[in-house]
């Protein structure tokens, strides 16, 4: 046997080196160091996520506190009213605000500014604050603006204007701040800012013109006056009657007659023969609704009520009352 015969014999039971397309994966370690060593980058990368939100944890608990973001619980000692924000609601409006407080979350937060004593000025909610003193509540849910002093009295105003039930003298109030606080600001400027138009501008200042008596009714009464009407009296005021506008306003306000009446009231020259005063009319009322409207005009009284029943039962009993008191007369006449 060869050589080469005797070599093919001794290496025919090795097979051969071949490269592998899929490498050997790496052994699992078997034992519990080795398992923690392993597992380290992946446990060093959470533990950087946990930290990150931690952080951003922490810095909203400080925006909130800082009351920069968010919400937060103010309690209501701590609220600070600028005269001139707070605008006119209805006992009756109010009423309902407080009962459904009282049965509901507040929804809609109040917004305040933090002043450097720590405290809180009151930029929009008043009645809601109100309300919830009524309530007994201690606390009360807000949100911050950490805006200027003309920012912040700028924001009142405009959500107060948008506000549907907010009266013509309210708004002359609050565009007589805002003439105050930006003297060279144009009627037109204000008009585009405010979104009304320019007339209407017009005859919301048109309260300036009234004489001082009447404004403060007016600032007991923020309703009395509409824009219209004192538009018309202030002119009569500029005219030299003041005196009667004062005088027709006083009617107004005890409930004698309504806007209408008071401008003619006011209207009418002193100069002039006199002539047959105005009609009369009041309205009698039943809680809420109108039980009877009553109207006098020289020697004639008029009822007006919502049903013939009661009207008819009216009837009988002032049918009654007027022979009652046609009985006595003649009685007396005969007598003397």
């Amino acid at each position: 046997m060869s050589f080469k015969d005797r070599l093919a014999a001794k290496t025919a039971l090795i097979a051969p080196v071949v490269d592998s397309p899929n490498p050997p994966l790496p052994r699992e370690p078997k034992t519990a160091p080795g398992a923690m060593m392993k597992a380290m980058p992946i446990l060093k990368e959470k533990q950087a996520e946990i930290d990150a939100m931690s952080a951003a944890m922490a810095a909203l608990r400080d925006q909130m506190a800082n009351g920069t973001n968010g919400a937060m619980d103010i309690a209501l000692d701590q609220l600070v009213e600028v005269a001139g924000r707070r605008r006119h609601m209805s006992p009756e409006k109010f009423a309902e605000l407080r009962e459904n407080l009282r049965h509901n979350r507040l929804i809609h937060p109040i917004v305040v500014r933090r002043l450097p004593d720590g405290k809180f000025e009151i930029i929009s909610g008043h009645h809601r604050i109100d309300a919830y003193k009524a309530l007994g509540r201690p606390m009360i849910r807000a949100v911050a603006d950490d805006g200027s002093d003309d920012e912040a009295s700028d924001g009142a105003f405009f959500a107060n204007l948008m506000q549907s039930d907010l009266t013509d003298y309210e708004k002359y109030l609050g565009f007589k701040e805002r003439q105050r606080r930006y003297p060279t600001m144009t009627r037109a400027q204000l008009a585009e800012q405010s979104g009304l138009s320019e007339t209407a501008i017009s005859f919301i200042r048109s309260f300036d013109n009234l004489p001082a008596y009447v404004l403060s009714i007016c600032a007991d009464r923020p309703s009395l006056l509409g824009a219209g009407a004192a538009f018309a009296l202030a002119n009569l005021a500029k005219q030299g009657r003041s005196d009667q506008v004062i005088s027709a306003v006083q009617k107004l306000a005890a409930g004698e007659i309504d806007q209408g009446q008071t401008v003619k009231l006011a209207s009418i020259d002193p100069a002039r023969p006199k002539v047959d005063a105005a009609p009369v009319s009041t309205k009698i009322r039943q809680g809420k609704a109108v039980y009877c409207e009553m109207r006098r005009a020289k020697n004639v009284v008029r009822l007006q009520f919502k049903s013939e029943e009661e009207a008819t039962r009216v009837h009988a009993e002032i049918q009654r009352v007027l022979e009652a008191a046609s009985g006595a007369q003649k009685g007396t006449n005969e007598t003397s």
